[in-house]
Parts: structure tokens; C-alpha cells; sequence
């Protein structure tokens, strides 16, 4: 098995805030697939009680919604990456070192990234609901981006399922 996303951040985490304790694991990329599922597992956990907690506006949009429901993912994705992966560093590790921080530009080019994704997961999430996209329009790459940021009844709208695509040969 490969090591998620969540586990690719916690290895270059350690690697660089902790690397006393990551040169001490016997087996790091077992240790680091292990650490992402549970990472993925309980933000996913966090987020369905934070979507179930959340009050929905009224008469919000659809990219409202998107929109609100990206911020609670990201909510409980930083909640449990900051109790299971971003641990205090070890002693000389701290951010005053000098590649301890973005720079302005590093930080501005990450946030129109983010900017970009976001409208392309709402465009492309408003393109399939009113049927000017249909999922075999998406790639596979496309199609497991979209669905990081959706939930399970995102695809019953659609009359599909997770199970259904990879069924139909999707890696998802």
C-alpha cells in the first residue's frame, strides 16, 4: 500500500522538525502509511460531525456551499494534523532557523493556488450537477480531487457511487 497525502505531509514534517525521531523509526514508510490513514480517517470523522453541527445558511448557493464545506474540511484536516503530525519540533528545530518560514511570495503563489482549485471545484462540481460535464468528461486525477472535497451524496446525486466508478474501472 502507498502512503496518502496525509502521510507524504507528516514524513516531510518529521524529516524536518523532528529528525531525531524520524531517523529512530524502523520502518519508516510502513510507520508514515499507517499515520496517514489514521490522519485521513479521523479528519474525515471530524468533518462529517462538523458538517452535521453546521447550520447551512439560508438560501445559499451552491458555491456557498462548496465553499462553506471546503472550510470545515480544511477545519478538521489542520484539528488532527496539528495533534498527530505537527508536533512541537525537537530543540534547535524552531522556526527562527533561516528556512523556517514562506516567504511573502511563496505564500502568495500557494494562496492562488488554492484560489484556482477552489474555483475549479466549484465550476466543475455546478458543470455535472446541471449536466454540461458528465463524470467521464474527468480524469481520474481530476475526478479523486473532486471527490476530496465532496461528500459520498455528491455522487448519489449523480446516480453513482465511489464504488460504482471503480467498478467501471476508475482509480479512485
Amino acid at each position: 500500500m502507498s502512503i496518502n497525502r496525509y502521510g507524504l505531509e507528516a514524513r516531510a514534517y518529521w524529516k524536518r522538525w523532528l529528525p531525531q525521531r524520524y531517523a529512530a523509526l524502523p520502518d519508516p514508510a510502513a510507520f508514515f502509511t499507517a499515520l496517514g490513514e489514521q490522519v485521513e480517517q479521523q479528519a474525515g470523522d471530524l468533518w462529517d460531525q462538523l458538517v452535521i453541527k453546521d447550520t447551512p445558511p439560508a438560501e445559499e448557493t451552491h458555491e456557498q456551499r462548496v465553499g462553506r464545506l471546503g472550510l470545515l474540511k480544511a477545519q478538521a484536516e489542520h484539528e488532527v494534523l496539528a495533534e498527530l503530525v505537527r508536533l512541537e519540533p525537537e530543540p534547535g528545530m524552531g522556526v527562527d532557523d533561516e528556512d523556517g518560514l514562506e516567504s511573502d511570495e511563496q505564500f502568495e503563489a500557494r494562496m492562488q493556488r488554492v484560489a484556482a482549485r477552489t474555483e475549479w471545484l466549484a465550476a466543475t462540481a455546478d458543470a455535472l450537477i446541471d449536466g454540461t460535464t458528465a463524470l467521464d468528461d474527468l480524469d481520474d486525477a481530476e475526478l479523486r480531487h473532486l471527490l476530496d472535497y465532496m461528500t459520498p451524496s455528491f455522487l448519489a446525486l449523480l446516480g453513482t457511487s465511489v464504488d460504482d466508478l471503480r467498478a467501471r474501472g476508475r482509480h479512485l
